[in-house]
């Protein structure tokens, strides 16, 4: 008869041996995955290339996406305090966490026509790109989607976009956008 005490030592060799077997086909699985996330995709193989994750919106009667990657986070309760002497594409500025963050209105800064400004904004996306860190206005966000790469058109005469899908989603090109002088006001560049 095997006392208590053996029990628990035999357990214990078993518990062992099991868990050193588990570690080391935990181990093996590892390397297998890290050996398939190192070698570069075929040519033809572009279904992790081909999605891009971006955040869509809505301002004024147009459709707008950014880069997801871009975004750290949505504000909707929107206390703009205005800034004497700013440009009209700079509607104000807001407190988030203690961090005073410019507002930027799209629809002033791209000289859209105001007939077609359709509802004001009720949210603010906060990005970031290059230097900037804005709150983009939106009238709603809509959400996350991933966008096939192939299905976003560039377009010639729409500039700061990556360009338009066929449901007329207008992808932008948010470095970009930040790069252009007019959003650096009273600083030279």
């Amino acid at each position: 008869m095997i006392e208590p005490q053996d029990w628990r030592t035999l357990w214990d060799e078993l518990h062992a041996e099991d868990a050193g077997r588990g570690a080391a086909v935990e181990r093996d699985r590892l390397r297998q995955r890290a050996r398939q996330y190192a070698e570069p995709l075929p040519e033809d193989d572009h279904s992790l290339a081909v999605l891009r994750p971006v955040l869509s919106f809505e301002l004024g009667a147009e459709r707008y996406a950014v880069d997801v990657g871009l975004v750290h986070g949505v504000r909707d309760n929107l206390r703009l305090v205005r800034v004497p002497g700013a440009p009209p594409y700079y509607p104000g500025v807001m407190n988030v966490r203690g961090q005073i963050i410019t507002a930027l209105d799209l629809r002033r800064f791209f000289e859209l026509d105001p007939a077609l400004d359709g509802a004001p904004a009720r949210e603010a996306l906060l990005v970031r790109a290059g230097r900037l860190t804005l709150a983009l206005l939106a009238r709603t966000v809509l959400g996350v989607q991933e966008l096939p790469a192939e299905s976003v058109h560039p377009v010639e005469n729409l500039p700061y976009t990556h360009g338009i899908t066929v449901e007329r989603l207008i992808v932008l090109d948010l470095p970009l956008l930040c790069e252009d002088d007019r959003l650096f006001v009273g600083e030279k560049i």
